[in-house]
């Protein structure tokens, strides 16, 4: 396996940072694997830009931000313009399908992520229903593996084990 370079980014607020550690846990604790996760966020506690580098490695990783991504998931339009203009050939853009489109080099995947989690009743997971449409395009890390580290996460607060968890399958199933 190649090391993995990945992007989650939006808006504070929308968890990217809860969805790096979810990645790196499944990687790294339930896998076997390496993984760094970087952040950065404006001072503000909602609302401005945010992003996780995540890098998943089956060997040592030398530098824990992203050079050059692999992946990014854009969760605001926001975060989805920033990165179609930078992103190259190889890339992997995977966005909301409610943004307007935006031609760039890399690949695009649009999928409903914010309806996903409205849909299964929270708004706010849309984080979760990211994580899965990423899991089943890479494969990176198996989807048992993030079940596992969503299990650990929210620990015995077993409704939102429950609800993370449908948001996740669902985002599964949606990805053709």
């Amino acid at each position: 396996m190649k090391a993995w370079q990945i992007i989650l980014s939006g808006v504070g607020g929308q968890g990217l940072m809860l969805s790096g550690n979810l990645l790196g846990s499944a990687a790294t604790v339930y896998e076997g694997k390496k993984a760094a996760m970087t952040s950065a966020f404006g001072v503000e506690t909602r609302g401005t830009f945010a992003k996780s580098d995540v890098i998943v490695s089956d060997s040592e990783i030398d530098f824990p931000e992203v050079l050059k991504a692999d992946v990014v998931i854009a969760l605001d339009m926001i975060a989805y313009k920033k990165y179609a203009d930078s992103l190259g050939e190889g890339s992997l853009l995977i966005y909301d399908e409610s943004f307007e489109h935006i031609d760039c080099k890399a690949k695009q995947s649009a999928f409903p992520i914010f309806k996903i989690a409205k849909d299964k009743g929270n708004p706010a997971a849309a984080n979760i229903a990211a994580l899965g449409i990423l899991v089943k395009l890479t494969g990176l890390v198996s989807e048992e593996a993030v079940r596992s580290a969503i299990r650990d996460e929210f620990g015995t607060r077993e409704r939102l084990v429950d609800l993370n968890l449908a948001v996740f399958e669902a985002a599964l199933e949606a990805v053709k």
